[in-house]
């Protein structure tokens, strides 16, 4: 009994006595790894665009795609009154054998947003005031280069145009009431114009009077007949009268 408790001993002491290369020799040690590996952290990516960290990347970008917005209109003093290149200038009313009941005023209310429609000549209308004379007396004012006006005929009941060419100074084909309502009424009467012209009419010169202008002439005339005026009562008050009385006996 204690010869085997002393083999034991002996074998255990042994064991413990082997170095290290023989203890790794065990295929049972090696199947235990004595050192984990640890994976290296991977580095981001290279970005070929920079990245910027200013107010720039935080704030998104406010500016508009496509052209750039057309200019603002220009709203000077004036500028509204400039009549553009080729426009005509068109009145319109009512003429003074319309009494102006509502369909005839509604009538000049189509007249007017078709000449103002027109292309082809462009337009500049004017609304005329009720009692102003017949056309041939509106192109007196120079100011217009074609009246349209709503009237009566002696031989139709109903309101017909009758437009005049104050270029010419003639009045032109009479419309029926249904072209007021026609963006192309403007255009026929202007061919009815050049078609003149081509036959030897001949316009009259376009003096065209601002209002300034207009107010000085009136004011100038009013000045002058007053001065006429007090002329004459002043001359009648020093005329020297003779008086020749005759006593009968």
């Amino acid at each position: 009994m204690r010869t085997a408790r002393r083999c034991g001993a002996l074998v255990l002491a042994g064991l413990v006595a082997l170095p290290a290369p023989a203890r790794a020799a065990d295929p049972r040690a090696a199947d235990v790894p004595l050192e984990v590996p640890v994976p290296a952290a991977s580095e981001p990516a290279p970005s070929d665009m920079p990245v910027s960290t200013g107010p720039e990347a935080q704030a998104p970008s406010t500016m508009p795609e496509g052209p750039a917005p057309p200019p603002p209109p220009n709203l000077a003093p004036g500028a509204a009154l400039q009549q553009p290149e080729g426009a005509i200038t068109v009145a319109v009313g009512l003429g003074p054998t319309a009494p102006g009941t509502r369909p005839e005023v509604q009538l000049v209310d189509a007249l007017e947003r078709a000449v103002r429609s027109s292309a082809a000549p462009t337009t500049q209308v004017r609304r005329l005031r009720a009692g102003v004379g017949d056309g041939k007396q509106v192109c007196r004012e120079r100011r217009d280069d074609l009246v349209i006006l709503v009237e009566y005929l002696a031989d139709r009941a109903e309101p017909v145009l009758l437009p005049h060419d104050c270029r010419l100074d003639r009045p032109l084909g009479v419309r029926g009431a249904d072209a007021a309502s026609y963006p192309e009424l403007v255009a026929a009467l202007w061919s009815e114009h050049e078609a003149l012209v081509r036959d030897g009419a001949k316009e009259r010169r376009r003096t065209r009077l601002g209002p300034k202008v207009r107010t000085g002439l009136i004011v100038g005339g009013a000045i002058l007949a007053v001065g006429v005026a007090i002329g004459v009562v002043v001359a009648a008050s020093l005329r020297r009268e003779i008086v020749v009385l005759t006593v009968s006996p």
